[in-house]
């Protein structure tokens, strides 16, 4: 198991201002990688942030790390 923090999808929901339902669609469909722990889906955040990094119109720059190319908090 990952040592990161899980988030939850309203979690998700609120970083990325989505829909709920739609971050639940993303996971069902395999867009975005998660854990279903019983009914209840969790996202760990470097998850979240390869979903973001690969979502992007541009790639990030090689000389700076992900996270500090707005992807981060």
């Amino acid at each position: 198991m990952t040592k990161d923090r899980l988030l939850t999808p309203p979690q998700v929901a609120t970083r990325l201002q989505v829909n709920e339902r739609t971050v639940t669609q993303w996971l069902r469909k395999g867009h975005l990688r998660g854990f279903k722990i019983g009914k209840e889906w969790r996202v760990s955040l470097v998850d979240l942030e390869t979903f973001l990094d690969a979502s992007a119109n541009i790639p990030p720059s090689p000389d700076r790390p992900a996270h500090e190319n707005g992807g981060g908090d």
